[in-house]
């Protein structure tokens, strides 16, 4: 009877702990747009953007940085060895996979997307729409 306690209660923790792995966290961006990934990992891998019960995928990969005000969310993404197994079958990250840090700039107002941005083009662009100071991203 211990014997069979005891294996019971090794699956109980096993299963547990397998379950929390795949776990997805959801953390809202404003305007229908969400910050998505794995609780097991603090880094998340998308932003998508839900379209009534559907959540299309925006932007693929590790998210590096992120900020989010009334009119706009900044998004500075990695392409890493882990993203890339996670999406290296997925259409959207064959468009977006050039280059190592990416910058994007996305327009809740009019759903407008601009990405993916080296560096001084995302300077550029966020001048261009007279984005505050205040709303900032690690380089």
């Amino acid at each position: 009877m211990k014997q069979l306690i005891k294996i019971l209660f090794t699956f109980a923790i096993t299963f547990g702990l397998f379950s929390c792995k795949e776990e997805i966290t959801k953390q809202t961006l404003g305007a229908d747009y969400y910050l998505m990934g794995y609780k097991e990992n603090p880094v998340s891998f998308k932003v998508v953007h839900s379209i009534g019960d559907n959540f299309e995928d925006v932007v693929l990969g590790e998210i590096v940085d992120y900020n989010t005000d009334p009119y706009f969310i900044l998004i500075h993404r990695k392409i890493t060895d882990k993203a890339k197994a996670l999406f290296e079958d997925h259409k959207l990250w064959q468009k977006q996979s050039q280059g190592v840090d990416q910058y994007w700039i996305i327009e809740k107002q009019f759903d407008g997307i601009t990405g993916p941005l080296n560096y001084q083009e995302y300077l550029v662009k966020r001048k261009q729409l007279q984005i505050s100071e205040g709303v900032k991203i690690r380089q």
